[in-house]
């Protein structure tokens, strides 16, 4: 029952399993965005759930009261006769640890104006969620509580364990002077994890290998652009839209990470957008554009727009997430039937050495503490039920996330609670777990995890030929050798780059950031189509440091400097 411990791809964009793949409005793949009111991980159901100590033990008896302040979303859901007020969630959280959850405010928008106001007024709730940029005012204003003692003592094995896996930094982004002054929202840093889809019937039809190298992948390109399309208009081979959807995964191949900081020699973070291999791989894309294998207008066309050629059989290769398949099923899927064969490849690398894949750790929103609340420790022995809801997912606590209704299309329910962070291991655990239960028959080992026993039957049906668009979409993610199984591999190769900033954004790239990244596209685009050469882009790099880049990488040494 835990489908809402999810982090979301973000970017944030949610995935909503069989039910949003069945009725998903729009084609372009929203799964990897993090957004909170479409989770898109599950938790790790079936760890062994370890003991909690006695520290995290008992009820406050007398009932103790903590007081928050909340955002509601227009279309939260509610039980009958329930509100923001009273629910089952908080009635939940009294009857099991004594704690009577109080609402010193609600709100339905302007959230993050009315928390400015109280922290003015200093006029602050026991505990409450902030941006990344109200968390550093706290914190200036000596406001918030010192939580490290605190965590030590009361947060359960489950709840930080779950805070280690992208190795403890988002987690770390929430400590100042070595303090830890705010529990992260966190999120799931692989969610962005690329892979190459490929229309594997035109391999076949073309006796075409799997692309097992970047070599590879630029013939099956140069192949799918000169195929036959019997009438349906020219054939492309590579899928690119005028947002450079997904792009980045393409440049991954040539060991370049544009949009995240790295390490460079000196062990001092660069903007990977500013690597010379960056060059490398916009003068392949430029050859491949000149040679007709990508779309001449993708320049104009956004998502849905240039996605109409994959549709009608006229792109058969593109960089996209785990949950692509979604982007795919309108074109590939009708009346029962399979129109379009496709499948899922790791990126290739254009040596022999592995392509990297990014991994974003970024938090944007904490929770605090105010550093008058008298009883902090409350706060985490909340977070500890919501963990052990995600983890051990019993019958007990699964009101926690679906409430009396237990129907998947009320997942807002979850939000009801104070208190919520997403899993960032759940999908590279379900691409272990969904085929070991494929495997062996035995879906005991699913757990109680709605996502992944909803995943699991989807590919059953799909094995049994009930095709339909939600079972094709989750066959190839959750297969034995599907999306899902590769994301775990590449988790356990450690065939990730992680973005070495996960902090609030500075000050100049607050200011500046939008503009350089509108910079960037611009020049990509024109260096791939042509109108400039390859070597502008050095020229880019130059305008990128003296138009404010060099501050900012400045800032964000002086951030990792002190985070060390």
């Amino acid at each position: 029952m835990n489908k809402f411990w999810r982090g979301t791809a973000a970017t944030g964009l949610g995935l909503v399993l069989a039910v949003t793949a069945a009725c998903t409005a729009s084609k372009k793949d929203t799964a990897t965005s993090p957004s909170p009111t479409a989770p898109q991980q599950s938790s790790a159901a079936s760890a062994s759930p370890a003991p909690s100590g006695a520290a995290n033990s008992g009820k406050y008896n007398p009932p103790i009261e903590l007081t928050t302040v909340r955002m509601v979303q227009p279309n939260q859901h509610f039980d009958a006769g329930e509100n923001i007020d009273r629910n089952a969630i908080y009635d939940y959280y009294l009857e099991k640890l004594g704690i009577k959850v109080v609402n010193k405010w609600t709100v339905t928008g302007e959230y993050n104006s009315k928390v400015k106001i109280a922290i003015a007024a200093n006029d602050l709730p026991d505990f409450l969620k902030v941006s990344d940029a109200d968390l550093q005012e706290l914190v200036n204003n000596n406001m918030v509580m010192d939580l490290t003692q605190l965590w030590d003592k009361y947060a359960s094995e489950d709840t930080k364990r779950e805070f280690t896996y992208d190795g403890g930094k988002q987690i770390k982004s929430g400590t100042f002077n070595g303090k830890m002054m705010a529990i992260p929202e966190t999120r799931n840093p692989y969610s962005k994890t690329m892979f190459v889809w490929v229309r594997k019937d035109w391999l076949k039809e073309l006796n075409l290998p799997e692309p097992k190298t970047m070599n590879d992948l630029v013939a099956i390109s140069d192949a799918f652009s000169k195929r036959d399309t019997k009438g349906k208009g020219k054939a492309y081979g590579l899928f690119l839209d005028k947002d450079l959807a997904d792009y980045k995964g393409f440049f991954n191949s040539f060991h370049a990470y544009p949009g995240i900081w790295v390490k460079d020699a000196s062990g001092k973070l660069t903007y990977g957008s500013l690597d010379p291999q960056m060059k490398a791989a916009l003068k392949q894309l430029q050859d491949m554009f000149k040679a007709g294998q990508i779309d001449p207008e993708f320049g104009v066309k956004d998502f849905d727009k240039a996605a109409e050629l994959i549709a009608s059989d006229r792109i058969g290769l593109m960089y996209g997430t785990f949950a692509n398949s979604l982007s795919l099923a309108a074109g590939a899927v009708k009346d029962g039937k399979i129109l379009q064969d496709w499948e899922a490849y790791m990126i290739p690398s254009i040596d022999d050495k592995p392509a990297l894949n990014p991994a974003l750790p970024t938090v944007k929103t904490y929770y605090v503490v105010n550093k008058n609340a008298k009883h902090p420790e409350a706060v985490i022995k909340l977070l500890n039920e919501w963990t052990a809801s995600a983890v051990k997912s019993t019958e007990e606590n699964s009101i926690l996330l679906l409430g009396k209704a237990r129907k998947p299309s009320d997942f807002s329910y979850y939000e009801i609670n104070p208190i919520f962070v997403f899993s960032q291991y759940a999908n590279v655990l379900s691409g272990e777990l969904i085929p070991k239960a494929l495997k062996t028959g035995d879906r005991s080992v699913l757990g109680t995890d709605l996502d992944r026993n909803i995943r699991y039957d989807s590919v059953l049906e799909f094995k049994k030929g009930n095709i339909t668009e939600s079972s094709w979409v989750q066959n190839l993610i959750a297969k034995e050798d599907g999306t899902l199984a590769k994301l775990n591999a590449i988790y356990k190769n450690k065939l990730f780059m992680y973005n070495e900033f996960y902090g609030a954004a500075t000050p100049t790239m607050g200011e500046k950031m939008s503009i350089l990244d509108a910079k960037e596209y611009e020049m990509i685009t024109k260096i791939i189509m042509g109108s400039a050469s390859v070597d502008k882009y050095d020229d880019f790099v130059k305008e990128w440091k003296s138009l404010g880049g060099d501050k900012i990488t400045q800032e964000v040494n002086d951030w990792y400097q002190k985070m060390k």
